[in-house]
């Protein structure tokens, strides 16, 4: 048989899902507490940590958090390619750093793709004029966000004991700033984009401040909802083999009520409210496409005033919240999440 070139999916181990589930509750936490939480030596805990990080199957990575998710403009995209450009366009998009998330999907067009930039001016001048623009995109329709309840930060394998669980959780300081994002801010922000892990004297180092320094300012934007954590993984390898996109419509009353709810679902990834006839956006994950059909059962009887205007099936996500992915879902590298590269033209 010719060799395919792909190297074989592994399933990842009960011990390597432990791991992944404590760093997803809380990426920063110390080895000597996720060796708690998972009954492991902190050193085989570290150890075993950059092994999944070495070969892409996890990794962790800083995230807008709410704060500035309800200051930016946020909108999902779906794009029609010109026949055969689908693949050359996902690799041109993902190079984006204010395209967080590109996806295929099994639908009426070919690419899902979260587009974010720190104001709706600079939005629109890329979405009207630049995107158009790029070679093998024949159509594209924007559908821009009014509320964005969770943007996967949330989502964990939840494998461990709620006891493990409970003692990992974050506990940020209180919000005492009303203080803007800065220059310095924004540069910490850029340095863990490739490993939320960094050190204090690494970041320190990046944007030329004392560790001291960046540890304050950490905390402060972490309690003010300006920036978050996140732990991913290569999905198949733990079992979620597929995902989903579905556009609802409800009552415009019922949106934050059902968004609220939604958040506690072990599927969702995405949601938010959107500008539209279709005026909300969830994304899930799926152990296999089978589970997609009960799963909308569910949503229709909990939530018997939502309608499921439709559904999608990702076929191979190219790129998630800054890692380019390969097609079995691993981390092959990073573009960095860059809402603030997007500027109005005057």
């Amino acid at each position: 048989m010719q060799d395919s070139g792909i190297e074989p999916r592994r399933l990842l181990s009960e011990t390597d899902l432990e791991l992944i589930d404590a760093l997803q509750i809380n990426p920063r936490a110390s080895w000597v507490e996720i060796g708690e939480a998972t009954r492991a030596d902190p050193v085989t805990a570290a150890r075993r940590w950059q092994r999944l990080n070495s070969t892409g199957e996890a990794w962790t990575t800083v995230a807008l958090g709410q704060r500035q998710m309800h200051a930016m403009s946020m909108a999902f995209l779906e794009i029609d390619c010109e026949a055969g450009a689908a693949v050359e366009v996902a690799g041109t998009l993902a190079a984006e750093g204010h395209l967080i998330t590109v996806q295929h999907v099994a639908a009426g067009h070919d690419l899902f793709v979260i587009a974010v930039a720190a104001s709706m001016p600079a939005l629109a001048d890329y979405l009207l004029t630049d995107l158009p623009r790029v070679p093998g995109v024949a159509k594209v329709r924007t559908h821009v966000a009014t509320r964005v309840f969770e943007a996967s930060c949330r989502w964990r394998l939840r494998v461990l004991p709620p006891r493990s669980a409970g003692a990992l959780a974050r506990r940020p300081g209180p919000a005492e700033s009303t203080r803007q994002m800065d220059e310095i801010d924004r540069l910490l922000f850029k340095a863990l984009l490739a490993d939320g892990r960094a050190g204090y004297s690494e970041l320190a180092q990046a944007v030329g401040k004392s560790e001291r320094t960046v540890q304050r300012r950490l905390s402060r934007l972490v309690a003010t909802g300006d920036i978050d954590f996140r732990c991913d993984l290569a999905r198949s390898h733990a079992g979620w083999h597929s995902s989903a996109v579905l556009w609802l419509r409800m009552p415009d009353g019922l949106l934050e009520e059902t968004g609220r709810a939604l958040l506690d679902w072990p599927e969702t990834r995405t949601c938010a409210a959107l500008a539209g006839a279709r005026n909300m956006l969830l994304t899930v994950g799926l152990h296999g496409v089978s589970d997609l059909h009960p799963l909308v059962m569910r949503l229709e009887e909990r939530f018997p005033y939502a309608g499921i205007a439709d559904r999608q099936i990702v076929l191979r996500q190219s790129k998630l919240y800054g890692r380019l992915l390969d097609p079995s879902g691993r981390c092959t590298g990073v573009v960095p999440v860059d809402p603030w590269s997007l500027s109005p033209r005057v």
